[in-house]
């Protein structure tokens, strides 16, 4: 699954919870299975970890506190204004903590709500679960004050479904001739393959072949589909005359070992002349 999908599978979780349980910190294991009295409850903490758990995704059953502080969850790098954050830095499923009246908790923390995406939090302060805008929730929290004289605004933002990585650059793929140390000449196409078992024909019009390991083949005789072909010592098909252990073979203009007889008659010069030859 993506980080996305992920995400989206906590929300879905979460949006089962919504204005069906409620709420209890005595009972809040009871948030996805009902109690003896047949209800469901939860708290503000309890209804997100049990999101996560039910999607598979669990970092354990935590406190406000303990999600703040667990090494199972980042920090989000957020820039938070007035108690509001910015939503561009926001993924659906991080967790909003926020100021509560006990001094004694880390940050003060006393309180959680978790994003959904499009500006919407949801969360359980109490009552039930409920959807919230989250511009409006934030500075509400904001503009209130902690008995001990300090607000009760968003102070940090836990994420526990990182980003994927970013996919890797794919490395150029090399083309056109490769020769290795050693003399060991190659054919890669454009999709970086050597060309194997086949003949490629290069741009100056000349013909080879590759091997099975896609190695140029050269100086030496070649059978194809019954036909025999002089690869020369670079590797490009011989047409015409070809001396090989001290004996001569005409090629023909596709390369191919011609085994009738050949009738050689000089043309005015006294040149030897052979229908095909030239070239």
């Amino acid at each position: 699954m993506t980080a996305q999908e992920k995400r989206q599978a906590v929300i879905a979780k979460y949006d089962t919870l919504i204005g069906r349980n409620y709420y209890s910190q005595n009972l809040r294991d009871y948030c996805f299975k009902k109690y003896k009295d047949g209800n469901y409850y939860s708290d503000c903490s309890s209804s997100i970890c049990y999101a996560y758990a039910e999607a598979g995704q669990s970092f354990g059953i935590l406190n406000t506190a303990g999600i703040y502080q667990s090494g199972k969850l980042t920090t989000v790098d957020v820039d938070i204004t007035a108690g509001i954050p910015d939503v561009s830095r926001l993924r659906p499923g991080d967790m909003l903590e926020f100021a509560g009246t006990d001094k004694r908790r880390p940050l003060k923390i006393g309180h959680v709500e978790m994003y959904c995406g499009n500006g919407i939090i949801c969360g359980h302060g109490s009552g039930r679960p409920s959807y919230k805008q989250l511009t409006a929730y934030c500075k509400s929290r904001y503009d209130s004050w902690a008995p001990g004289g300090w607000r009760k605004g968003l102070v940090c933002v836990r994420r526990y479904i990182q980003d994927d990585a970013a996919p890797k650059p794919e490395a150029p793929k090399k083309s056109g001739w490769y020769e290795e140390s050693g003399g060991r000449k190659y054919y890669l196409g454009n999709t970086g393959t050597p060309v194997r078992n086949s003949w490629y024909q290069d741009s100056d019009g000349k013909w080879y072949w590759f091997d099975g390991a896609g190695m140029m083949v050269h100086s030496t005789w070649y059978m194809y589909e019954g036909d025999w072909y002089y690869l020369g010592a670079d590797g490009a098909m011989v047409k015409g005359l070809q001396a090989s252990d001290g004996k001569w073979y005409y090629l023909d203009q596709d390369g191919k070992l011609v085994k009738e007889p050949v009738v050689l008659t000089p043309d005015q010069d006294g040149a030897l002349q052979y229908p095909g030859l030239a070239g």
